[in-house]
């Protein structure tokens, strides 16, 4: 965090201060990857340099391509000394710290940044007014590497769209900034001609500098082309520029693309005799050269030399090894290269970040094979097995084959990495709206025994409610339906009703799809919504519904406390409060009944049965339905059917369920008659 502070206390110093810290040694903070890349941190566009005010970036001197490019601010146009001008660049200076720390703090924790961190920082930008070179500067370098979950070719977008929209802002562009989409084409290996760069950079008066020519060459060696590579170091001779190691570097990639292995191997005997010792990042280069090719017994070969050599590689040169391997189809390999892993400081965010990587290049069983070496450095965390969490995001978000991620999550759980794999998998697909992915994790959750809750489906109803969408909110409750979920009054009040017009085109849907609405739970949902908008007179019409089901009060007590405040109808605030102090007590009733069948009181409930029908409107088929439930559980036919005769003397018409009831009594005992009138 140190570095990243100096950085923006550097906006209001002098050059003079700069130069007095350019060689200071600041190894290892987070800007390292802010500046230079997350998982490419040596290798094509990315290397070490010779200079003190060098822009590439390595293990060494990435700290001064930070002092470069953000100690030194361009002058902005029409820049002076009054009150203004002053507010304006103070303004600036503000936003700037405000982006770095943001970005700063991502890069901390996680090794990338978000793209939804990155638009929001840009966006904010935009619209705060007034955004710097600075701040251009930041989040240019921020679309390479270090989105790592994004595709290669939507980063590069993100970069194009930033440069035009804060370019239309009045943003005036350096060499710095140039340099800064050089190496976001080369990190997320975009295609274009060079030539082209620099004229685009001549007719906006710009001169490209050392490091200019140095990506440029990179770009070249990228395609192979080292003609087109050469031009430009005739260039870098004719200006008397120094050939720095990162050129050698690109030059081997550049031989080795072009299938000439053997001048690879030569560049570094070159180096020798230009009294540039081969250090890291020129062995990566060569490594990655025949990682390329899935030659294996080269790389032993030059990982033996390096050891004779002294020159060690670090965890994070390992994985771009490793990353190329996969990308050329040689994953067979792999457990070779992860052998040399020394699991060094900072391992995880760096694996991290290639296992994105490599499922964004489609490459998710090679990802998934190197999750599974993470428990080694996790090991303390034994608590909450949790393993692979970014993992089974990323699966989801990437729309990678439902067989894939239930494979995933099934080893996870079998290998007691992960203690609720499908769980958290569904949460993912439910935050990203994918109703397809999670309605296929339900049905593989209910094969496992695990429980479905109504609340699972409320993610994808928000999503549908939002676009008044009632097919898909339909479509989400037909799949609730094949899970047997049962939506619950909440469901219904909240993200079910407010969907339609109106009630009655709700319900006139819902029965279509083989959806109740004469159960208690929906008529609740009914009241509810009916209460809250202060419509007492559809409340009053619910309730003195004759075939009202039993219906707890306090379901949509406060709902309909909110309407009497809303509305001025006191007319239907008397009606309603009759029925309602009614339904009150017709609640307890049934709760007593219920109290009596589960503790087999049949005398009991029967003279509850009687007392109810002098003292409370309570419904009578209700009532004689708990006796004809505990006759059936104690297999009392007898009593049965003394039942059914008084439902017969009081004129009861027994509801389906009723009948269903009775129907279930032996043909031979059953009370005569019982389904005879149905």
């Amino acid at each position: 965090m140190a570095a990243l502070l100096r950085s923006a206390r550097l906006l209001k110093s002098s050059p003079v201060s700069l130069l007095r810290i350019a060689g200071a040694n600041i190894h290892g903070s987070t800007l390292s990857r802010l500046y230079s890349g997350a998982l490419a941190g040596r290798g094509v566009g990315v290397h070490p340099t010779q200079g003190p005010f060098s822009l590439g970036v390595n293990r060494f001197s990435w700290p001064l391509a930070g002092v470069r490019h953000f100690g030194v601010a361009p002058k902005q146009q029409g820049e002076s000394r009054d009150e203004g001008g002053s507010a304006v660049r103070n303004r600036q200076v503000q936003q700037f710290d405000w982006a770095l720390t943001r970005l700063d703090s991502s890069v901390r924790r996680t090794g990338r940044v978000t793209k939804t961190l990155l638009m929001g920082i840009f966006h904010d930008s935009c619209r705060a007014g007034y955004p710097s070179g600075n701040q251009a500067l930041l989040l240019l370098r921020s679309c390479g590497s270090l989105l790592a979950e994004l595709p290669l070719s939507e980063r590069t977008d993100i970069a194009h769209r930033i440069w035009d929209k804060l370019q239309e802002l009045g943003v005036s562009y350096d060499v710095s900034h140039y340099n800064a989409l050089l190496k976001v084409y080369l990190q997320n290996e975009f295609k274009f001609s060079p030539t082209d760069f620099l004229a685009k950079m001549e007719a906006a008066n710009v001169h490209p500098n050392r490091v200019t020519y140095q990506r440029l060459i990179a770009a070249y060696c990228q395609e192979g082309d080292i003609e087109g590579a050469s031009k430009i170091l005739g260039f870098m001779k004719t200006k008397d520029l120094p050939i720095t190691e990162p050129v050698f570097d690109s030059l081997i990639t550049g031989h080795a693309r072009a299938g000439d292995m053997q001048s690879a191997e030569n560049i570094l005997s070159v180096m020798r005799g230009a009294g540039i010792e081969p250090g890291p990042d020129s062995y990566l280069a060569l490594l990655n050269a025949y990682a390329e090719k899935g030659d294996m017994d080269q790389i032993r070969r030059l990982l033996e030399a390096m050891q004779k050599g002294d020159v060690s590689l670090m965890d994070r040169d390992f994985m771009q090894v490793l990353f190329t391997l996969a990308k050329a189809g040689h994953p067979q390999h792999i457990p070779e290269i992860l052998a040399q892993m020394r699991h060094e400081r900072g391992y995880v965010p760096d694996a991290m970040n290639l296992c994105l990587s490599l499922i964004t290049q489609g490459l998710e069983d090679t990802a998934f094979t190197f999750l599974k070496t993470f428990p080694t450095v996790q090991a303390e965390n034994k608590e909450s097995p949790g393993l692979g969490n970014f993992f089974l995001r990323h699966c989801v978000d990437s729309d990678k084959p439902m067989e894939k991620i239930l494979h995933y999550c099934k080893e996870l759980q079998d290998a007691n990495l992960h203690s609720s794999a499908l769980q958290f998998t569904l949460q993912c697909a439910l935050e990203a709206k994918k109703t397809g992915t999670a309605m296929e994790l339900m049905k593989a959750m209910k094969a496992e025994g695990l429980p479905i809750r109504p609340h699972y489906f409320w993610p994808l109803l928000v999503h549908y409610q939002k676009d008044k969408d009632t097919q898909g909110v339909l479509e989400v409750l037909k799949n609730m339906q094949d899970l047997e979920v049962l939506a619950d009054v909440d469901t219904y009040y909240t993200y079910i009703l407010p969907s339609f017009s109106d009630l009655d085109s709700a319900s006139s849907a819902l029965k279509d799809v083989g959806c109740a609405v004469d159960t208690e739970t929906y008529i609740s949902a009914q009241l509810r919504s009916e209460a809250v908008r202060g419509n007492l007179a559809a409340v009053h019409a619910l309730l003195s519904s004759p075939s009202l089901p039993p219906i707890d009060l306090i379901i949509f007590r406060g709902s309909l406390i909110l309407g009497f405040r809303l509305s001025n109808d006191v007319d239907n605030m008397a009606k309603v409060s009759g029925p309602g102090w009614r339904l009150k007590a017709r609640s307890r009733v049934l709760w007593f009944a219920e109290k009596c069948i589960s503790n087999n009181q049949m005398e009991v409930l029967e003279n509850l049965v009687e007392m109810t029908g002098k003292l409370f409107e309570c419904d009578r088929d209700d009532m004689y339905h708990y006796t004809l439930r505990l006759c059936s559980e104690n297999n009392d036919w007898r009593t049965a059917e003394a039942t059914w005769t008084k439902m017969q003397e009081e004129n009861v018409i027994p509801r389906e369920r009723t009948l269903l009831l009775l129907a279930r009594h032996p043909q031979e005992q059953r009370p005569g008659g019982a389904l005879r009138g149905a």
